[in-house]
């Protein structure tokens, strides 16, 4: 497409008379586009350092459509990006030949064919601007894109976890510190057996084809054992037994979610409403007043131990690096340690055990937020009170069913824990999208 440049009206010669005179030294010719030989208007200078009038430039990009051109006109060097005006230059132009760049300034805008140029090499450059080089300035950080990837990944990685105890437990460990005492089979009693060191291959048979369950081992007692059908004539294998049986009845929670609801109501009350406001104290508590009763089998459970640990006392004393594991996520990710809790629980309480591991998620994403923005605003200083206004406040609304539970009417403790245990997730939930995505995000059309 050839477009004509238009060609300004002869000049009178008065007009003559009134056109600039070289400044400084300075002349017209040394402010000419190379394209049309006159004063440039608006003029653009390209990568390789040449400047042209702008619709001369548009001119020459439209003149091998429907290709276009991105070479200098005069020296043939491909530009890069869009070619911008020449601030500058266009300001010393104007203000040395105003008349002459007026002139020419309207003869452009009354060519049709030029205006329809300067439009399709304008939008050319406005379709370029995404692939220009980028600010030298960067955008700021997106806060809720930052805590949203941070949820993401400790939400990833404590699945990976589960999914790694889940998978690289050995069979004994399941069932002796996971599966409910009354619900084990033949074969978990069998496998019990054996867990109790090589000695025992020798009565391992004898417990499979009396097919001896669970609950018929809580009822064995020395007699028993020294009776038929097992004829355990050594004294010290019995006593073996009867001890390794007691410690598994007394150092580990053998009932299922909803009988120890039954049995310890007022703790299991005390348990949902502490754990999910301060599972780091709370566990402390249970180190220093509930150590055998509680603290002892949950360790177990959250950390297990490895399959090549030593196993003369497999239910006592935890191991060093079952400590390790569970200090860490003490400190870290103490939510995360109910979530393994609730992992082992998983045959036992499906859907509650998925509830809670949802809710310890949507728990850790609180705990990381709210630690991040006190470290952000630099208020680390003031955690401490924070904790103790937070704890009163909880014993305030909560202490007249932690306290007073045995004068509280069954069917209120009842719905409390089950509003502890399937309603605050949701309320969580809720809590954590306000948290990540602040109200000026939410009333967003």
């Amino acid at each position: 497409m050839d477009v004509q440049i238009p060609k300004e009206p002869e000049l009178s010669e008065s007009e003559e008379d009134e056109e600039e005179e070289p400044v400084a030294g300075l002349s017209a010719s040394e402010f000419t586009c190379h394209c049309c030989y006159q004063v440039l208007v608006d003029p653009t200078t390209l990568t390789c350092g040449h400047s042209f009038c702008r619709h001369c430039l548009a001119n020459w990009w439209a003149s091998a459509r429907p290709r276009v051109r991105i070479d200098c006109p005069e020296c043939r060097a491909l530009w890069t990006g869009h070619p911008k005006v020449n601030i500058l230059l266009r300001d010393a132009v104007e203000k040395l030949f105003p008349a002459e760049v007026n002139r020419r300034k309207q003869a452009i805008l009354s060519d049709p064919g030029f205006c329809r140029i300067l439009q399709a090499f304008q939008q050319y450059g406005n379709r370029q601007a995404p692939r220009a080089a980028p600010p030298q300035n960067p955008p700021p950080v997106n806060i809720g894109e930052f805590y949203s990837g941070v949820v993401t990944a400790l939400t990833f990685m404590a699945m990976l976890v589960l999914l790694y105890h889940g998978f690289s437990a050995d069979s004994s460990h399941e069932v002796l510190l996971s599966k409910p005492l009354s619900r084990w089979s033949t074969d978990d009693v069998t496998l019990w057996v054996e867990h109790l060191g090589v000695w025992t291959n020798q009565y391992q048979e004898t417990f499979r084809r009396e097919k001896l369950n669970g609950r018929l081992l809580i009822a064995l007692s020395d007699e028993d054992l020294s009776a038929a059908p097992f004829s355990i004539e050594n004294q010290s294998h019995r006593q073996i037994f009867l001890e390794e049986l007691h410690r598994l009845k007394e150092t580990r929670v053998s009932l299922n979610l909803w009988q120890y609801k039954d049995l310890y109501l007022g703790k299991a009350l005390f348990l949902l409403i502490s754990l999910r406001n301060f599972p780091r104290l709370t566990l402390l508590c249970l180190f220093l007043f509930n150590y055998e009763d509680i603290f002892l089998p949950f360790i177990h459970t959250c950390c297990p131990a490895t399959p090549d640990a030593p196993t003369d006392t497999p239910l006592d004393w935890p191991s060093w690096s079952q400590w390790a594991e569970f200090l860490l996520m003490y400190f870290l990710l103490p939510y995360q340690l109910l979530a393994a809790f609730a992992w082992h629980w998983m045959s036992v309480h499906y859907w509650t055990a998925v509830i809670v591991i949802a809710n310890a998620a949507l728990l850790t994403a609180l705990d990381v937020c709210f630690y991040w923005n006190l470290w952000k605003r630099g208020q680390m200083r003031t955690l401490p009170k924070l904790f103790w206004l937070q704890m009163f406040a909880v014993l305030f609304s909560t202490s007249v069913f932690v306290l007073l539970w045995p004068v509280v009417p069954l069917f209120i403790i009842n719905f409390e824990i089950y509003i502890q245990l399937y309603v605050f997730p949701f309320a969580n939930a809720v809590l954590v999208k306000r948290t990540l995505f602040p109200k000026d995000t939410q009333h967003r059309p």
